[in-house]
């Protein structure tokens, strides 16, 4: 549903190793973007996803992050402990992230985290995009709005899961949780 309702490109992904996982992608239908493979993986510190996720993390698990190195992949990628830090902070008092060239000149996302039934961060689901089209004035409160709201429901769907899962509880969880709130186009 977030794929259609915004016509841009859905992911939902989990951290593991310092690195987002990239567990689902949806589509617009009307869409021809480059899909990324199976297992996408992308840095924390390079993305609205790791951002999201990262900032609902406790004080221990993000400093363990923060003491990692981080590796520039554009001239705007935040390498700085501090400058993270920072970008930790305005996102979990907004609730959500937003990033533009951290990994990709031209692109940027917007993500909010996703929650198990304890409120603790499993994931992050975002849209990603043209810079220019997802961070216009005129679009990016309503697009940051239905992200919130995807986040909400694929959180209460994670809640909701209880039976193992042969892929892992959170990646297999999340990508449960997409598949049946039809993040699809």
């Amino acid at each position: 549903m977030l794929a259609r309702t915004t016509s841009e490109v859905v992911w939902i992904g989990h951290l593991a190793n310092g690195k987002v996982h990239i567990v689902h992608q949806a589509v617009p239908h009307d869409s021809v973007v480059q899909v990324v493979g199976g297992d996408g993986v992308l840095p924390w510190y390079a993305c609205a996803l790791g951002h999201a996720i990262v900032a609902g993390l406790d004080p221990t698990a993000q400093e363990a992050l923060l003491a990692m190195p981080f590796e520039r992949l554009t001239g705007l990628t935040v390498t700085r402990a501090d400058d993270l830090r920072q970008v930790l902070a305005t996102t979990r008092r907004r609730g959500y992230a937003v990033e533009a060239h951290l990994a990709t000149l031209g692109d940027a996302g917007i993500a909010a985290p996703v929650f198990d039934s304890s409120r603790r961060t499993i994931g992050a689901i975002g849209i990603v995009g043209p810079a220019e089209r997802l961070l216009s004035a005129q679009r990016q409160e309503g697009l940051a709005a239905a992200v919130c709201a995807a986040a909400q429901r694929l959180s209460g769907e994670a809640s909701a899961k209880t039976r193992p899962d042969p892929r892992g509880a959170v990646g297999g969880s999340l990508a449960r949780g997409a598949a049946a709130h039809d993040v699809q186009g």
